[in-house]
């Protein structure tokens, strides 16, 4: 499944879930979607993007976010792209940068930003200074993208 991000009715990336790993999570984002919420950045986890969410999913793939750090850099030299489900508190969260606390905040490492990390770098370093955006998570038609 693929989801596409978009801000303020602009399209900024793309986003793989794993469904294979996350099955509940894609099911109900299935079921859900699209949805459109109020973007916010969460300074304190580092360069990330979040949507607070009104889904109740449980834990999937569960990852502590230094252990998840450390994976991303060694398999793909960077952080960025990486899209976590944070389910006590219903946050979908995007880091746009290598930027990613070392801390053991345990969440759902759901999927990863196929396209378009240069646009939502700009959108988070916008999002950062001031957060006046909207977000809207649309799962992409994937036959239309296919043909």
């Amino acid at each position: 499944m693929i989801i596409d991000f978009i801000v303020d009715r602009k399209y900024v990336c793309g986003i793989r879930i794993f469904e294979d790993l996350v099955p509940k999570t894609a099911a109900e984002f299935r079921r859900q979607l699209p949805l459109r919420t109020k973007l916010q950045h969460a300074t304190l986890v580092g360069d990330q993007l979040f949507a607070v969410l009104p889904l109740v999913i449980p834990m999937e793939n569960y990852i502590l976010t230094q252990d998840l750090g450390d994976m991303r850099r060694k398999e793909k030299g960077t952080v960025a792209g990486t899209v976590v489900f944070y389910s006590p508190r219903q946050v979908f969260g995007v880091t746009y940068s290598d930027d990613l606390a070392i801390e053991p905040l345990g969440n759902s490492f759901i999927g990863e930003v196929i396209d378009g990390l240069t646009e939502l770098a700009l959108v988070g370093e916008e999002t950062w200074r001031k957060q006046d955006k909207f977000v809207e998570l649309r799962i992409r038609d994937e036959a239309a993208a296919a043909a």
